[in-house]
């Protein structure tokens, strides 16, 4: 994928690129069960715009019995630039094969140059997709995305709410009694300025 800038088609350098694929566990109603993160990759796009991404495996039956695949998506952040949120849209609920294809591949994003009001509405969507990737399990698959949840958390200042970031960085005993290793060491090259 190639990253530009919506006004003018300059390529645009330093974009942190989240991508995330998940399923949901059946239930007697056919969906609604826990949710799983069968993979998730970050990218920042070169001095060209590109984003690479190394193949993803992941496994394809994450729960015992119906595993209800999500589309995968991709966040994209960079600070002036409004979030974007890229799904695929080849079916509501797709199959394994659906799912494991990415419909932009190859294809060119245009970012929009962002504005107050951008930054206000996508501040909540911001964290929910970063905080698929923080769970408090011995997976510690935060310590996938360490650019996005330090681009999200200095994009989104946000007083008196914490950031995902901000939530990793608060359970240190937790994430160590786990196993998961000192999130304030992890991180602390990451937030360096």
């Amino acid at each position: 994928m190639k990253v530009v800038d919506e006004g003018d088609g300059t390529p645009v350098p330093g974009v942190v690129a989240l991508f995330r694929g998940t399923a949901r566990q059946g239930t007697l109603t056919g969906h609604g069960g826990e949710q799983a993160l069968l993979f998730a990759v970050e990218a920042v796009s070169d001095g060209s715009g590109e984003l690479r991404f190394p193949e993803q495996n992941f496994s394809s039956q994450p729960f015992f019995l119906n595993t209800n695949y999500e589309n995968p998506s991709m966040l994209l952040l960079k600070p002036g630039y409004a979030p974007l949120v890229l799904t695929n849209q080849l079916r509501i609920l797709p199959t394994l094969a659906e799912a494991s294809v990415w419909e932009f591949h190859g294809k060119t994003i245009r970012m929009k140059r962002a504005t107050e009001s951008d930054l206000r509405r996508y501040a909540d969507l911001t964290t929910l997709i970063t905080d698929s990737v923080v769970k408090f399990d011995r997976a510690c698959l935060w310590k996938r995305a360490p650019l996005t949840l330090v681009a999200a958390d200095r994009m989104f200042p946000r007083a008196g709410q914490a950031s995902s970031l901000r939530t990793l960085l608060m359970n240190e005993a937790l994430l160590v009694q786990q196993g998961c290793g000192s999130p304030k060491a992890f991180f602390d090259r990451y937030l360096r300025p």
